[in-house]
């Protein structure tokens, strides 16, 4: 399935705008956000020119990964999503201005409903499974996902999927 992107990810960034009830909304140009608002860059890149090859269960992870980074990054700060198929590999990098994950606790924040020790007050919505589901998938298809964090300065999660032949 050949995706573009605005066309499925659109709406779940409309749902994220909905429910914070004009608190923020989400930017894709710097020129349209306020200070209080997200950017989110995006870069796609691609050696096919049909453009990505995105399973469903792929679709999930990327727009996981990018709920994950805005529910731990404050008003007015930057998301990068940059999807690429390039070199045999779907590859998914999310890197955010978040609150990042204290390094002994990076390792276990892949573990089924687990939350790093800095969020444990944070309100949010969701089941705590969004990255456990991305870090199965992504081994299961044999493919490895790789997190970088840094505590007050954001973290960084890639992963990356051997496409089919």
């Amino acid at each position: 399935t050949r995706v573009d992107f605005s066309v499925t990810f659109s709406p779940v960034f409309r749902a994220i705008e909905r429910n914070a009830r004009g608190r923020y909304k989400i930017c894709f140009t710097l020129k349209d956000c306020r200070p209080f608002d997200y950017l989110i860059d995006l870069v796609i890149e691609s050696d096919d020119a049909r453009g990505l090859y995105l399973p469903l269960r792929m679709q999930d992870i990327v727009r996981d990964l990018a709920a994950n980074s805005r529910k731990y990054t404050e008003p007015g700060g930057a998301i990068r999503l940059n999807l690429a198929q390039v070199d045999g590999e779907f590859r998914c990098t999310v890197e955010d201005s978040g609150i990042g994950i204290p390094a002994e606790e990076i390792s276990k924040v892949v573990e089924f409903g687990y939350r790093a020790s800095n969020v444990l007050d944070r309100r949010t919505f969701g089941g705590g499974f969004g990255l456990t589901k991305a870090a199965c998938l992504v081994h299961r298809w044999g493919g490895q996902t790789l997190i970088a964090s840094e505590l007050g300065r954001g973290t960084r999660i890639r992963v990356a999927v051997p496409l089919p032949v």
